[in-house]
């Protein structure tokens, strides 16, 4: 299952360009041909959802034959099931057999990835003609934390909201356990979003690179194949230490978490009540959240794409904060919410979660685009993040900061 080779091959970055399955010809030994039956067993213990947006301008052409092909498999405890839609080619949906052969299943021709019609039409196939008793869905694409994830560029479309992701999987009866791999998901709006149809979020809290998901999914296969029962839980806390074992490159730069959802709500509330608190007090706390503020780590900080998202990570900005009950309140919750996390060398300011944190009126569109009902964010309709926010930009903006 390791592939040195490949491994080098796939060492660029994948930069989350938020802003905006194939076809396979003949020559592809490892594809049988669509007229093939595949056999339909009852219910096994696990089936894998692969949603491989693979629509747009980057290093990988196939990523399923140039990445995942080789290490996923059907066995007797799992069902592998994928959709890929490729640049300027029809998306086709695949069986891969314990062979690791890609069965057609069927030629969709042209579909919007960041549809979620797409992703709920691939889920309900997937469960209706794969049954199981659990389900992993695993996100393939860009991603931009509280933007979402999973950008087409054919349709010349800039992603799927955080709120048509929770559509999607709502509408579906969720998932277990979902995995992005894609930067920037491991992000508070993202797992409050998804709180009532995951039960375990998995993703990279900073900028994730193509060369990390080397033999991922191919030694998650084989968990879930030798050990069917494990917990949702366990299976997140085996996908954080494969990539912290696989020592794929950069591994300094390695950021991967594992979320509790059911958490996710009491952090919320925690957040909710400090931001209620330094806010009716605001003259006197405003210094104290500058500097929290000021040392709080910056992700995605590569060339202009900070500003692009204007995450920052949780924890060290409460850590950064004077201590008080509220404080210790929400670290107590934030610990309750992250099951486990790495990190590389150069990213010891990350603890595993980011929030959306926007200090400047030049940026004041973000801001907007935030609070836009369009995005339909869970966490900023129901907590007071976003009028915390707009108190601290304004402050700045008169103290000319």
């Amino acid at each position: 299952m390791r592939n040195v080779k490949k491994r080098v091959v796939k060492a660029s970055i994948m930069i989350c360009l938020l802003l905006g399955g194939c076809l396979i010809t003949a020559q592809a030994t490892s594809l049988k041909n669509s007229t093939d039956l595949v056999n339909k067993p009852g219910n096994k213990a696990w089936t894998t959802l692969f949603y491989l947006d693979n629509d747009y301008t980057g290093y990988f052409n196939d990523a399923l034959q140039e990445i995942f092909l080789d290490e996923i498999a059907s066995t007797s405890n799992v069902n592998v099931v994928v959709i890929q839609d490729n640049l300027e080619e029809p998306a086709v949906m695949y069986y891969i057999d314990e062979n690791h052969s890609a069965i057609v299943l069927e030629e969709l021709g042209e579909v919007n990835m960041a549809d979620p019609q797409v992703l709920k039409n691939f889920i309900a196939y997937g469960k209706e003609q794969y049954p199981a008793d659990r389900y992993l869905l695993w996100v393939y694409n860009h991603g931009g934390a509280w933007k979402g994830a999973c950008l087409d560029e054919t349709d010349n479309a800039i992603g799927m909201t955080l709120d048509n992701f929770q559509k999607a999987l709502t509408e579906t009866g969720g998932v277990d356990v979902i995995c992005f791999l894609a930067c920037l998901m491991s992000s508070l709006e993202a797992a409050y979003e998804l709180r009532n149809c995951v039960e375990v979020l998995v993703g990279s809290e900073d900028l994730a690179y193509g060369s990390w998901f080397d033999d991922i999914c191919g030694d998650t296969n084989q968990l879930l194949t030798d050990t069917p029962d494990v917990s949702n839980e366990e299976i997140g806390v085996k996908i954080v230490q494969f990539f912290d074992e696989s020592g794929n490159p950069p591994t300094n730069k390695l950021t991967i978490s594992a979320l509790r959802t059911s958490a996710i709500e009491s952090l919320a509330l925690a957040i909710d009540d400090l931001t209620r608190y330094y806010s009716k007090q605001w003259f006197k706390y405003y210094r104290y959240v500058a500097e929290a503020f000021d040392n709080t780590f910056l992700l995605s900080d590569l060339d202009e794409w900070a500003t692009v998202f204007e995450v920052y990570d949780l924890r060290g900005f409460l850590e950064n904060l004077p201590p008080c009950t509220k404080t210790e309140a929400a670290l107590e919750m934030f610990n309750d919410v992250v099951i486990t996390e790495v990190h590389g060398s150069d990213m010891e300011g990350t603890h595993g979660l980011s929030i959306f944190f926007q200090p400047h009126l030049s940026q004041y569109r973000l801001y907007k685009q935030y609070r836009d009902k369009t995005y339909g964010l869970d966490f900023v309709q129901d907590t007071y993040w976003d009028e915390f926010l707009f108190l601290f930009i304004l402050t700045n903006v008169l103290l000319r900061k």
